[in-house]
């Protein structure tokens, strides 16, 4: 016996910072002053994180004793497969089979945590924008469409720092508008520090993926099934060719009324108020000093206008061919026209 061995736990959503910071450290022990220079440094990003995962676990419990104020949280889920079976034959493991995309909309207010999460098939998504932030905020305006009949005056939104998707021009615009529409009185979004962003979509996400590694799958339904089944508060809604969520083309819409805000990476925390509309307070830690922008540049933009609506794309010949010929042999009977048909 070794009791001074152990394993390593298993980890993931590793931090590249605190990982460098390590690294430093162990280098640095020779040189007193160079090692205590890296420590501090090391400390000052972990107190940000903390305050940050404080930050967020105090919103889930004002939203949980405060029946005015909603808090939304979204992320991208890592990609199923179509077809799946536990006993996977190891050929289709070398091969790309259909593409199901995952995207998760939690609200936590009441002390009841519920996660929309919105199945997309590799042929179902909006042209030219794939799995950018105009895509995520489409599904974000669906989510908040349903959320937004509770009555709620207040949103404290919280999401990952991932620029293409989140935290970028376009979301800050969209925003604006929600706040325009008067869907919420103010709107607070809080963006987690990179590498310490595990939260209550990633649960939601752990249960459906517990499901789908037990279950063979052939179809989109099969996957909508896995993720109702897989605990109370998990719901799947499907694409269903446009009846159940439409694409917006935002980027269009917003392009020619809003600006840029200048240096939107530094920023951790963005505010919207009705009192100020069209304009955003900016802050780069909780409960730090506020910046004030104007993103609004055109008096002359309709809020109660829509944006135009995107088309799918469609699989390529060359995809489809390709589903056919490599991916059909190991999809069940009667499933195998569902995804890997004959081009006719």
């Amino acid at each position: 016996m070794m009791p001074y061995l152990k394993f390593q736990a298993p980890a993931s959503d590793l931090c590249e910072i605190c990982e460098g910071f390590k690294a430093k450290i162990k280098v640095a022990k020779s040189d007193a002053d160079e090692y205590e220079k890296v420590q501090i440094q090391y400390e000052n990003h972990q107190k940000l994180a903390k305050l940050e995962r404080q930050h967020y676990n105090d919103n889930i419990d004002k939203s949980k004793d405060d029946l005015t104020i909603a808090h939304v949280c979204y992320d991208w889920a890592q990609n199923v497969f179509i077809p799946y079976s536990p006993q996977q034959v190891g050929s289709i493991y070398f091969k790309s089979a259909f593409s199901v995309h995952l995207f998760g909309v939690c609200k936590t207010e009441e002390g009841q945590n519920h996660q929309l999460n919105f199945v997309i098939g590799e042929n179902e998504l909006p042209k030219g924008t794939s799995k950018g932030a105009n895509t995520t905020i489409n599904m974000v305006y669906n989510s908040l469409q349903k959320f937004a009949q509770d009555g709620k005056k207040h949103l404290q939104i919280t999401c990952d720092n991932c620029t293409g998707q989140n935290k970028n021009n376009l979301s800050l615009w969209f925003w604006s508008w929600l706040v325009m529409l008067n869907w919420y009185e103010d709107i607070t979004v809080n963006f987690m520090i990179p590498g310490h962003t595990k939260f209550v979509c990633d649960s939601f996400f752990g249960h459906i993926k517990k499901v789908y590694w037990k279950h063979r799958v052939n179809t989109i339904d099969d996957v909508k099934n896995i993720i109702n089944n897989s605990s109370n508060g998990n719901e799947a809604i499907l694409y269903n060719n446009g009846i159940n969520w439409n694409w917006y083309d935002f980027g269009a819409f917003f392009k020619n009324h809003f600006v840029p805000l200048p240096n939107i990476t530094q920023f951790h925390h963005f505010r919207f108020s009705s009192e100020n509309i069209g304009k955003v307070y900016v802050s780069k830690e909780s409960s730090g000093v506020e910046s004030c922008y104007k993103l609004l540049k055109s008096d002359n933009f309709n809020k109660n206008s829509k944006p135009d609506l995107i088309t799918t794309v469609s699989l390529t010949e060359e995809r489809q061919n390709y589903l056919y010929s490599k991916i059909r042999q190991y999809v069940d009977e009667p499933y195998k026209d569902e995804y890997c048909a004959k081009l006719k």
